[in-house]
C-alpha cells in the first residue's frame, strides 16, 4: 500500500508540474533581499490573568515627568511623557478625548533632551517650546513646527543671566519656569545651585519671546529648606542638631539632593504658589505665597494635596495637566528618582493622579489617586528580559519575562513570568498566567536574564538565566528541558557580573554552546566552549566590539533576521541604538557595517531610542519566516518590533497556511494568517469546493471524503486579492 501511494503522488506531481495551475504559482514574484526593517506593533492580544491589557506593547512607565502640547497640529493638547529612569520619551495622540499612544512624534523631538523636560510657549506663537537640561544649566529649543510636521531649532544652548553668567541647575532638579511677575514673559525658579536651600529668582528682563534673565533674588519667598518637613521662614537660619528653634543664629542645616519646582496660582489671587519636592523625602509640600506678584512671601509649609497628601517612598514630582479633558488642570505625581537604589520603589505602580473637583482657577486635589496608563500595560517594574519557547507544546510561542526584582521584606525579589500564547502560530495572544514560573521569588535573585536554548542537542529548548543572588555573586543557572519538563537547576560552571548580560550561541560550529557577554562598559566578550560547558579563557573584544562610552551595558543577541540562512548579531546598548551586523557569525566575524536606521516610521527609517537599560529578544510569533524583535523595556515593559526585512524569507506579509492533518483520508482543518476565502483544485485545474470563507488565525475544518484519492491543490486568495497554494494529498 504504501508503494503504490508513493507512485500515485509520484505520478500526480508530474502531472502538476505541467498544469496552467502550476504555472501560475511559479509566476509569482520573488521578493528581492533588501535592508533590515521593523516597526512597532501594538494589537496583538495580551491579558493579565484574563484581564485584557489595551496598552501591553508601550514599554512601562517609570518617573515619568508628564508635560502636554499639540503635537500634529490639530487643535487638541497631547500627552508627552519624559522617563527619567530609562532617558527616553513617550508620545499620545488625543484622539476623540483617548489617548493614543503614537511612538512616531516621539523621534521627532531632539535627542538630547536630559534629566527634565518642560514645555512652555516662551515667545507668544501659540506653539509649547522646549526646556530641557544641559551641562550648563538649560537649554531651550524653539517650536518651529508647520502643520502636521513636528520641528525644532536652538534657542539657546544655556541660558544666561545679567548678560554674562549661565544659569546653572543641578541635574537632578526640575526648574519652574513660568511668569512669576505678570509681565507675559517667562521667568525662572531654581534651588540655588550647590546649597539647595532657597530659591533663586531669575526674572526675565524683556517682553514676551525674549530669553535675557536677570538675578533679583536669592531667597524668592523668604524660606530656606532644612530638611524633610522642615523649612524656615523670614529670613531664620535652620536649626542646628542641638537646637529646635531657628531663630538661633545656628549654622543653617544644608539639605542638599534634587529638587522640584512646580509654580501655579494655586488660589487665583494673581501672585505664585509652589508645589516643591525634595530627593530625600517622601511628601509634597506646599507653600502659599502670601505677598504679591512682585514681592512673594511664603510663610507656613503643608503637605500636598491638602486632605490626601502624596507619599512616595522617593523623590515625588508633581505635574499639572489636563488629562481628563474636562478642561480642568489635574495633579499628577510620579517619583522623580534617576534611579531605584536599593529597589525602595515600586515601579510597577509609581503614577498617581488627583482630579480636579475644583474650578480653573481654584483648584482642589482631594480625590483619592487613580492608576493612569501603567495600570493598562505590561509592567514588571524594572529592566524586563524575555524569552521565547513553546513550553506548552501546542504548536505556538509562549514566552517567560524575567526582572530586576522588588524589595520584599528586606530582600530584593527577582522572579520570571510565564506568559501563556493562546492564540496560534498565525495569530498570537498572550496572557500572564504566572507571576512566580519555577518559583524563582523566594531564592532573592536579582537581574534574572533568561535564554531558552538546546543546550543538549536532544532537539528541545533548555533554559538558561543569569541571576546575581543575595550575596551579590552572579551565577548562571540551566534547566534541562525533558518530555516538555524542565529539569532540576544546574549552575553552569562560569563567572559573570551582575552587568553582563550573556547569549549562548555555538560560534565555533562544534555542536556545542559558546557564550558570548555583554559588558557593561559596552564590549563584547566570547568565551569558547571546550566540552561539558567547560570555558575557555576570555577572549576580549570579540569582533572588535570594544568599550564604548557612548553604548554602555551592550545586550548581544543573535538570529537570522531576513530569512536568508545566515545569522545576523544584534546589539543594543544604553544609549538606546540598536545595530545589526551582518554575518556569518563564527569565529572570524568582525562587526562591520552595521545597519541602523532600522525601524520605520510611517515609512521612514530611524536610529532606535529605546533608552537605558533594555534587553533584546527574537521569536517568529507570526510563522512568517522572519523573526519579530522583542525589547524588554528597562522600565519594565515590552516594545514589539514586527521584522518588515526583504530577505530571502519573503516580505513578512505573504500569506501562510498550515494544514493539518496532511495527508488526510477525510477531515483536513485549515489555518491561515489571513482574511478571504479558499478554494481546492485537482490537478487539471477543475474546482472541487470553492467559495469557502476563511479568517485569519481561525481554524476551518474541511471534509474531504467524497473526493478519490490523488493530490489537490488549497488556494487561498485574500482580501487584496493576493493569493497563496498548498498541496493536500487525500488517501483511503
Amino acid at each position: 500500500m504504501i508503494r503504490i501511494e508513493t507512485i500515485v503522488f509520484s505520478d500526480y506531481l508530474a502531472c502538476l508540474m505541467r498544469s496552467a495551475l502550476f504555472l501560475i504559482i511559479l509566476s509569482f514574484p520573488l521578493t528581492l533581499m533588501g535592508q533590515f526593517q521593523f516597526r512597532y506593533k501594538t494589537d496583538v492580544p495580551f491579558s493579565n490573568q484574563g484581564t485584557p491589557l489595551e496598552r501591553a506593547w508601550e514599554g512601562g512607565l517609570n518617573a515619568a515627568q508628564f508635560q502636554t502640547m499639540d503635537l500634529n497640529n490639530d487643535g487638541t493638547e497631547d500627552l508627552i511623557l519624559y522617563n527619567r529612569i530609562s532617558r527616553d520619551i513617550s508620545t499620545y495622540l488625543n484622539v476623540n478625548d483617548q489617548y493614543i499612544w503614537s511612538p512616531d512624534f516621539a523621534y521627532l523631538f531632539p535627542d538630547d533632551v536630559v534629566h527634565w523636560l518642560i514645555l512652555k510657549d516662551y515667545d507668544c506663537d501659540g506653539l509649547k517650546d522646549l526646556f530641557t537640561s544641559t551641562a550648563l544649566g538649560i537649554k531651550v529649543y524653539r517650536n518651529t513646527s508647520a502643520g502636521a510636521s513636528l520641528t525644532w531649532e536652538v534657542a539657546q544652548p544655556f541660558l544666561r543671566f545679567d548678560a554674562g553668567t549661565n544659569i546653572q541647575v543641578s541635574p537632578n532638579d526640575i526648574p519652574g519656569i513660568a511668569d512669576i511677575n505678570g509681565d507675559g514673559a517667562l521667568d525662572i525658579l531654581t534651588y540655588r545651585f550647590g546649597t539647595s536651600t532657597t530659591v533663586d529668582y531669575f526674572q526675565n528682563t524683556g517682553a514676551c519671546g525674549s530669553l535675557e534673565f536677570t538675578r533679583v533674588e536669592r531667597q524668592w519667598g523668604g524660606f530656606t529648606e532644612c530638611d524633610c518637613d522642615s523649612f524656615v521662614f523670614g529670613g531664620a537660619l535652620c536649626p542646628t542638631p542641638s537646637s529646635s528653634s531657628g531663630t538661633n543664629g545656628g549654622e543653617a542645616i544644608l539639605h542638599a539632593g534634587g529638587k522640584t519646582l512646580l509654580p501655579f496660582d494655586a488660589d487665583n489671587d494673581g501672585d505664585i504658589d509652589l508645589i516643591s519636592s525634595d530627593e530625600f523625602c517622601e511628601s509634597l509640600y506646599f507653600l502659599e505665597n502670601v505677598g504679591d506678584n512682585l514681592n512673594a512671601q511664603m510663610t507656613t509649609l503643608s503637605s500636598f494635596p491638602f486632605n490626601n497628601p502624596a507619599g512616595f517612598k522617593i523623590f515625588p514630582g508633581a505635574f499639572l495637566e489636563d488629562i481628563n479633558f474636562d478642561g480642568l488642570m489635574d495633579l499628577i505625581i510620579s517619583t522623580n528618582a534617576d534611579e531605584n537604589i536599593g529597589n525602595q520603589i515600586d515601579l510597577r505602580d509609581n503614577v498617581k493622579v488627583y482630579t480636579n473637583n475644583g474650578s480653573a482657577t481654584v483648584p482642589v486635589f482631594d480625590q483619592a489617586s487613580s492608576p493612569f496608563l501603567q495600570n493598562e500595560m505590561i509592567d514588571l517594574g524594572e529592566n524586563a528580559f524575555p524569552a521565547f519557547n513553546d513550553l506548552d507544546g501546542d504548536g505556538d510561542l509562549d514566552f517567560v519575562v524575567g526582572n530586576k526584582g522588588f524589595l520584599i521584606g528586606t530582600e530584593v525579589a527577582g522572579s520570571l513570568s510565564f506568559i501563556d500564547n493562546v492564540g496560534n502560530r498565525f495569530t498570537p495572544s498572550f496572557d500572564l498566567t504566572d507571576m512566580d514560573f519555577q518559583n524563582l521569588e523566594g531564592l532573592n535573585y536579582q537581574n534574572v536574564k533568561p535564554q531558552f536554548v538546546d543546550a543538549d542537542n536532544d532537539g528541545d529548548l533548555d533554559l538558561f538565566y543569569q541571576a546575581t543572588q543575595s550575596n551579590n555573586e552572579t551565577r548562571i543557572f540551566l534547566q534541562e528541558m525533558n518530555s516538555g519538563t524542565l529539569g532540576a537547576t544546574i549552575e553552569v560552571p562560569i563567572n559573570t557580573s551582575f552587568d553582563d548580560n550573556p547569549f549562548f550561541y555555538d560560534i565555533d560550529n562544534d555542536d556545542d554552546l559558546d557564550l558570548l557577554v555583554g559588558k557593561s562598559l559596552g564590549s563584547l566578550s566570547l568565551f569558547v566552549n571546550e566540552g561539558n560547558f567547560n570555558f575557555g579563557a576570555e577572549i576580549t573584544n570579540f569582533g572588535g566590539i570594544s568599550n564604548n562610552f557612548q553604548a554602555l551595558n551592550l545586550w548581544p543577541h543573535v538570529a537570522d533576521l531576513d530569512g536568508d540562512g545566515e545569522d545576523e548579531l544584534v546589539t543594543l546598548d544604553a544609549s538606546g541604538l540598536m545595530n545589526i551586523y551582518p554575518g556569518p557569525i563564527n569565529q572570524n566575524f568582525v562587526a562591520t557595517n552595521p545597519s541602523t536606521e532600522v525601524l520605520s516610521i510611517n515609512n521612514i527609517a530611524f536610529a532606535t531610542r529605546f533608552g537605558r537599560q533594555n534587553s533584546i529578544t527574537s521569536a517568529d510569533i507570526f510563522n512568517t519566516g522572519r523573526p519579530a524583535l522583542i525589547i524588554g523595556s528597562g522600565k519594565g515593559g515590552l516594545y514589539l518590533l514586527e521584522n518588515i526585512s526583504q530577505g530571502g524569507g519573503g516580505s513578512g506579509n505573504e500569506i501562510q497556511i498550515e494544514l493539518s492533518p496532511n495527508p488526510t483520508n477525510d477531515e483536513i482543518t485549515v489555518l491561515t494568517n489571513t482574511d478571504g476565502f479558499a478554494e481546492i483544485y485537482d490537478i487539471t485545474g477543475r474546482k472541487k469546493h470553492f467559495n469557502i470563507n476563511i479568517q485569519s488565525g481561525v481554524s476551518k475544518v474541511l471534509r474531504l471524503g467524497s473526493l478519490p484519492v490523488g493530490l489537490y491543490i488549497l488556494r487561498v486568495v485574500n482580501n487584496q486579492n493576493e493569493s497563496a497554494t498548498r498541496k493536500i494529498l487525500v488517501y483511503r
